[in-house]
C-alpha cells in the first residue's frame, strides 16, 4: 500500500523543486585551456584536476618564455672588432714625447703626409703588395680600385704599415715580398731617375684588446667556487630551479676578458727621419719606377 504524501510535499512551491533540481546538475568536465581558478561546489577529483592543469599550463609558458630569452642573448652580446681603431692613426701609438718631437720639426702631419695601411690576419698577400707597389710608385693597374690619397703627392710623405695580433705575421711576409719586387734590376741600379731609395723603420707596440674567456681560461670562483662533489650535484640536479625571467641565462653568457695583443707598424719614407732611427733602428731599400711602363 503506497504511503501517502505529506501536505508540504503535496503543496511545495516550484522555486523549492527548482533549487532541488539544479543541486544533481553534473559538472561540465574541465578544460585545460579554460581558467585555473577553483570550481565552487566542486569534488576533490574536480579540484585535482583544475590544479594539475594549471600547473601544466605555467610550466608550458615558462618553458616558451626563458626558450624566447634564450634566443634573444647571443644577439645583445657585441662580438671585439678584429683591428683595434688607433691602428688608422698610427700616429697615435708613438711615445708622447717623440711624437711632440716629430710634430715640432713638421716630419708628421698626421692626414697630410701620412698613408695609413692596416692589414689583418686574413688580408690578402697578392692585393696588399699591389697596394704597397701602387703607393711606392712602381706599379699602377688601370683597372685597379685602389685609391690614390693625396698624401702621396707630397715629398715628405709616410706610409704606416700595421696589423695586430696574427695579422703581424702577414705584414712581414707582405713587406718583405713587397721590398724584393720593387727593387731594380742590376742593370738598372745606377739610373737614378728611375731608382729611388727609401727607408723602413720597425716600431713594435701593443693594444688592449677584449676577448670572450674560454673555460679552461677562467678560475674556480668564476666557474661557481668549490669543487661540488658527485652526491652534492644530484641532490641539485633534482631539484633544479625554473628560470621565468631569464635572470639565469647571464651566467651561460661568455665573459669578456682583456689582453695586451701586440702591433707591429712599418714606417716607409723617402727622407730620412732621424729621431726614427734613433727609436727604432732604420733600414733602407731601393724602388724602381714602373709607373711609365705600366701606362
Amino acid at each position: 500500500m503506497a504511503k501517502p504524501k505529506r501536505m508540504s510535499d503535496m503543496f511545495a512551491s516550484s522555486s523549492e523543486k527548482d533549487v532541488n533540481a539544479t543541486t544533481i546538475t553534473a559538472t561540465p568536465p574541465y578544460s585545460s585551456e579554460g581558467p585555473t581558478l577553483p570550481i565552487i561546489g566542486a569534488t576533490g577529483n574536480q579540484k585535482a584536476a583544475a590544479a594539475k592543469g594549471s600547473k601544466s599550463g605555467k610550466k608550458r609558458k615558462a618553458q616558451d618564455e626563458s626558450a624566447s630569452i634564450a634566443t634573444k642573448k647571443p644577439s645583445q652580446t657585441p662580438s671585439p672588432p678584429t683591428v683595434h681603431p688607433s691602428l688608422y692613426e698610427p700616429w697615435t701609438r708613438l711615445p708622447s714625447e717623440l711624437l711632440k718631437l716629430l710634430v715640432a720639426q713638421s716630419r708628421l702631419r698626421g692626414t697630410q703626409n701620412i698613408v695609413p695601411v692596416v692589414f689583418s690576419k686574413n688580408q690578402n698577400v697578392k692585393t696588399g703588395i699591389n697596394r704597397l707597389k701602387t703607393y711606392l710608385g712602381t706599379y699602377k693597374d688601370p683597372a685597379s680600385t685602389i685609391e690614390i690619397p693625396e698624401a702621396l703627392k707630397q715629398e715628405d710623405v709616410v706610409i704606416a704599415v700595421s696589423a695586430q695580433g696574427e695579422g703581424t705575421t702577414k705584414l712581414v711576409g707582405i713587406v718583405d715580398m713587397t721590398r724584393r719586387i720593387v727593387a731594380p734590376s742590376e742593370k738598372d741600379k745606377n739610373d737614378k731617375e728611375r731608382v729611388e731609395t727609401w727607408c723602413m723603420y720597425t716600431m713594435l707596440t701593443s693594444v688592449e684588446v677584449e676577448r670572450k674567456a674560454k673555460p679552461q681560461d677562467m678560475g674556480m670562483e668564476e666557474m661557481g667556487g668549490e669543487v661540488k662533489k658527485p652526491q652534492d650535484t644530484q641532490e641539485e640536479d633534482a631539484f633544479e630551479p625554473m628560470d621565468i625571467d631569464g635572470k639565469g641565462n647571464e651566467k651561460s653568457e661568455e665573459p669578456m676578458q682583456k689582453r695586451n695583443m701586440p702591433v707591429l707598424t712599418v714606417w716607409m719614407t723617402k727622407k730620412k727621419i732621424p729621431a726614427f732611427k734613433t727609436a727604432f733602428g732604420e733600414q733602407t731599400f731601393t724602388v724602381q719606377k714602373m709607373a711609365q711602363e705600366e701606362d
